[in-house]
């Protein structure tokens, strides 16, 4: 079967929203549950500090979605009970 071109450039074009969809939730959660600075987790992502700004307000603002604020808040809580475990973090 042939694929067409614009079916090809659609698929690049939703692996790349998806991939940046997971990035802003990594951002955020770096941001939120482990409260890395905006400059840090820029230059850990390889991003401007604006750009990890703008994603966590993304994330914010996506969390009006139930199903998508779960999912975020399942990740927050693995994270922060890994990052805690290994002594990263202190114990609130």
């Amino acid at each position: 079967m042939v694929m067409l071109a614009s079916h090809r450039i659609q698929m690049r074009r939703d692996r790349r929203r998806t991939l940046c969809h997971i990035r802003q939730i990594a951002m955020y959660v770096c941001h939120v549950a482990l409260q890395i600075p905006l400059y840090e987790i820029a230059a850990a992502f390889g991003r401007d500090r604006t750009t990890v700004g703008h994603a966590c307000h993304v994330v914010e603002d996506r969390r009006d979605d139930p199903a998508f604020d779960e999912f975020v808040a399942v990740v927050e809580r693995t994270v922060t009970s890994v990052f805690r475990s290994n002594g990263v973090l202190g114990n609130e």
